[in-house]
């Protein structure tokens, strides 16, 4: 059954990109960092994996193909030069689907959407993309009256209706000029300078255009109206003009008010909704001030707040890459894992491919690890609790063991760490692996011996009073040690042979009647046989 047309109109509209701030990525390029950065390598790895024959698929609002996350991970992929394939199955499947992402409800058409494909497929590629030409389309929606020359406007909506108002805003006209420049347009001075307008005096950038297009004022002048994304994102789209006189500047003082915005831990806040600490500003923030000891700070703390070896231990194995949101997504994904909800999933889908960028800046381990994995020594008991140690690790490292019935999570506070493994039941050689966040491993193995009923031999049943005989306990382990009783003593005690085989001689002593044998294998009270026998004159 469809949805309202409320509904639908709500999942195209998030589709588009134009109405969420959190859900638009950038095209630039970051320049290398750290070697092996195996947090983008990792990130772009589980974005890759989020698409379906090229396309996200949303499965709120009853399901939709979300035409703007795919483009945001189509620009991650790019920034960061990862999964080329998979850029070009975004790309040929965007191409069949221009109209279902620009013009979802004709007439209304989103220039916003549009200004950010052709910024995404680029030129020449955008003159003929889909069969339609993203360029001229672009430089149709830009005014050219007064007071608002140069503004990116929707076009086909119905002014006043609800769903149907003019939704341009300053992320559209950065796209915008980012397009119509890289096309050679001559719309391109005009759509930069009123995107130069919407920047505050203190040097950030606002997101809504002022919704009088008659005001003779069209320039920010209020320094709170402000965002960390914006900003952003009006940087990078102006990258390719920063040597421009009139632009550099500006370029400059966006880029000196992002980093005075940054918090004490190296995060980023977005605007009023979004104040606290979170993925997506943090990394469109990092990505925007390129490889400076800011964005090196911003890796880190995306890196503490992505998914790692570690979390093969929790709800999040198999998801290796992807970023949470803020610290309480991560948590939550922890304890429940990623698609435990629709939004969850979606959340973790746009932090990711908007973080995924500034993970190029992830400075490289200061003090890589090179884990040792050990355990006791000799056979164990299965069900106990056993620590098994890990050394050749440095303090804070976060480690995972896991192994057969184990997953268990430890932070180091030394150059060991002792992690309690439960181990299970049955006779078995079992090997545990332990990680650290950067995929450092190793591998040990326990001797575990589990309950079993051990069979007794014995050379006779009836054996005169003070004779000999012989018992042998079977199916040990090899070298597992064994206890023989009689009549309450203990007659041998020692180790299995290779066979797995222990065995006593002793004589039966004068008492008549019969007597208990009891075997032991090396813990008595899950590994034990017993046998009789009677004393005779």
């Amino acid at each position: 059954m469809r949805g309202s047309t409320r509904t639908s109109r709500m999942a195209a509209y998030v589709a588009s990109g134009v109405l969420v701030v959190s859900g638009t990525v950038l095209a630039a390029t970051p320049a290398e960092a750290a070697p092996e950065p195996i947090g983008t390598n990792q990130g772009a790895t589980w974005l890759a994996d989020q698409l379906t024959n090229g396309l996200i698929h949303n499965p709120n609002y009853g399901g939709f193909n979300d035409y703007g996350l795919t483009v945001d991970t189509g620009f991650a992929l790019q920034a960061a030069d990862r999964e080329p394939a998979a850029v070009e199955d975004i790309k040929d499947a965007l191409a069949d689907h221009v109209d279902d992402y620009i013009t979802p409800f004709p007439p209304h058409s989103y220039t916003g959407g549009l200004a950010k494909l052709a910024t995404f497929v680029g030129h020449p590629a955008a003159t003929s993309f889909g069969g339609q030409n993203l360029v001229t389309q672009l430089e149709a929606r830009v005014a050219s009256g007064t007071p608002i020359e140069g503004r990116i406007e929707d076009a086909g909506y119905t002014p006043g209706d609800q769903y149907d108002d003019d939704s341009a805003n300053v992320l559209g006209q950065a796209y915008a000029a980012h397009a119509l420049a890289n096309a050679g347009s001559s719309k391109k001075a005009a759509v930069t300078s009123f995107l130069l307008k919407q920047q505050c005096p203190a040097g950030g950038f606002r997101l809504l255009f002022n919704t009088d297009k008659a005001d003779s004022s069209q320039s920010c002048t209020v320094d709170t109206d402000a965002e960390v994304d914006v900003t952003a994102i009006a940087v990078l789209q102006l990258a390719s003009q920063s040597g421009d006189v009139t632009v550099g500047p500006n370029i400059d003082r966006a880029k000196a008010w992002l980093a005075s915005k940054q918090k004490a831990d190296g995060s980023w806040g977005g605007g009023a909704s979004t104040e606290g600490s979170n993925a997506n500003s943090t990394g469109l923030a990092a990505w925007a001030l390129g490889d400076t000891a800011d964005s090196a700070q911003a890796a880190q703390w995306l890196r503490a707040r992505q998914a790692t070896a570690y979390d093969a231990c929790d709800r999040l194995s198999g998801q290796r890459g992807a970023i949470a949101y803020d610290t309480a997504g991560l948590a939550a994904g922890r304890s429940r894992g990623i698609a435990n909800t629709e939004d969850s999933q979606d959340q973790w889908r746009r932090a990711t491919a908007q973080a995924l960028p500034a993970m190029e800046y992830l400075p490289a381990d200061p003090s890589p690890a090179n884990p040792v994995l050990t355990g006791p020594s000799g056979y164990l008991k299965a069900g106990s609790t056993r620590g098994l140690t890990t050394k050749g690790i440095g303090k804070g490292d976060k480690l995972c063991v896991t192994g057969p019935g184990a997953k268990v999570q430890g932070t180091a506070t030394g150059s060991s760490k002792i992690l309690p493994v439960k181990l299970p039941a049955g006779t078995a050689t079992r090997t545990y692996r332990v990680r650290d966040a950067w995929g450092n491993t190793d591998t040990g193995s326990v001797k575990v011996l589990g309950k079993k009923t051990l069979p007794l031999y014995k050379t006779k049943s009836r054996v005169k009073r003070s004779g000999w005989v012989t018992v042998r306990i079977g199916r040990l382990a090899s070298g597992e040690g064994a206890k023989i009783w009689y009549k309450g003593k203990v007659v041998r005690s020692g180790k299995a042979t290779t066979g797995g085989v222990f065995s006593a001689s002793f004589k039966v002593g004068s008492s008549l009647g019969r007597k208990d044998i009891v075997g032991h294998g090396q813990y008595g009270d899950i590994r034990r046989g017993a046998t009789t026998i009677k004393v005779v004159r």
